[in-house]
């Protein structure tokens, strides 16, 4: 008799066990954030540097993005990361420039963009760049 109780307990025990797993799951995967790549939040600001060298903004140029290990780069302006990896997989960098003199070109330094492995879209437009220089240190 003893040994129908033991079974009868585990038998309610286990569906409890395998819901309490189940919810832990889905509570860590909806509050786990992705956070950026340190690689890639570092190339970010030194993208804005480079971009801000380029421009006669009046108003700060990308405020977001700020030099603070604990800044999400992600949740960052005219940033999109992949929300499953934390890479960076959009810039959006239209209209930098806000300089109205269209003589006023300039080339871009292409190894500003190595560090981010699955970059897919790349908005530069509206922002006269003549064209790409090659792989040149920073």
């Amino acid at each position: 008799m003893k040994l129908g109780v033991s079974q009868s307990y585990l038998s309610m025990e286990w569906p409890l066990v395998k819901f309490l797993l189940w919810a832990l799951l889905l509570f860590v995967q909806i509050h786990e954030r992705i956070a950026c790549i340190e690689d890639e939040r570092m190339g970010l600001l030194e993208l804005k540097a480079f971009l801000k060298s380029k421009t006669n903004r009046t108003e700060p140029l990308l405020p977001t993005w700020i030099n603070d290990t604990k800044s999400e780069c992600c949740s960052w302006e005219q940033v999109r990361c992949n929300t499953t990896t934390g890479h960076v997989i959009k810039l959006t960098l239209s209209n930098i420039n806000q300089e109205q003199n269209y003589e006023d070109t300039w080339y871009i330094n292409m190894s500003l963009f190595q560090p981010f492995k699955e970059l897919r879209n790349l908005d530069l437009s509206n922002n006269r760049i003549a064209g790409w220089l090659g792989n040149e240190g920073m």
